[in-house]
């Protein structure tokens, strides 16, 4: 079923009203979806709500939905990932922001450390939010990650450090419970320095090994995001 987002105040309306499409959705759905008059569809909120649409009336200037009622959502993972890193990039920030969407991150912290090499501006914020909206209609996910804010106050976290040996799994099963929510924090391809180090000790971090090859930013926050979500049951099949 094909899936499209909807803003909160479009998607809360009763069953059986109307929602208007104009411009770039509309466009989309006439021209690179090619719906027609009376195709369904699966419309969610972004928070997590999904509910059944069809296409009642398809013009030049619009689309129209009717909206249905509530479908099941797909599971969200049982506890939150958040990645906190120094960005790279072009494309490669692109990138991660829609592979970590695929895989189940619920926010992407753009850091800004004392190496960092790209300094994010509001155009770039969004573009990132419009790639994880996308990135949620195609994977299946009711849920869109927030890109920025802050990240959760009642969480682990962990730092990615080269000159430890612990690794992600002996940190997670040396808890005596699992977290609401999990900071994953990845720094800039130059390394932390060792007053960022401090501070994340000194918070009670956990320095964790991102492994034994030297791995781009992106590459470094997607497996270590891959596995916290594998070893807290978040890529567990739903039942």
């Amino acid at each position: 079923m094909r899936r499209l987002h909807l803003d909160p105040a479009e998607f809360a309306g009763d069953e059986g009203s109307e929602v208007r499409l104009v411009g770039a959705r509309a466009r989309r759905l006439r021209e690179v979806v090619r719906i027609r008059a009376g195709a369904t569809l699966s419309v969610f909120d972004g928070s997590g709500g999904e509910r059944e649409a069809r296409v009642t009336q398809l013009t030049g200037s619009g689309v129209t939905l009717t909206l249905g009622g509530s479908l099941p959502a797909a599971p969200e993972p049982p506890v939150r990932i958040v990645i906190a890193c120094a960005f790279p990039k072009a494309s490669r920030g692109d990138w991660l922001v829609e592979k970590a969407t695929e895989i189940g991150v619920a926010q992407l912290v753009p850091l800004e450390t004392d190496r960092s090499v790209m300094h994010a501006g509001e155009g770039r914020f969004a573009r990132w939010q419009r790639i994880a909206v996308e990135a949620a209609e195609q994977c299946g996910r009711a849920l869109i990650p927030l890109v920025g804010g802050e990240p959760p106050a009642e969480a682990l976290h962990i730092v990615g450090d080269p000159d430890t040996t612990v690794t992600i799994r002996e940190a997670i099963e040396a808890q005596p419970s699992l977290p609401e929510a999990i900071v994953l924090h990845i720094g800039p391809e130059g390394g932390w320095t060792q007053a960022e180090l401090d501070a994340f000790d000194a918070r009670g971090a956990l320095r964790c090994s991102m492994g034994p090859r030297l791995m781009r930013v992106e590459t470094a926050a997607l497996i270590a995001a891959a596995q916290l979500l594998e070893l807290t049951g978040g890529l567990a099949p739903a039942r």
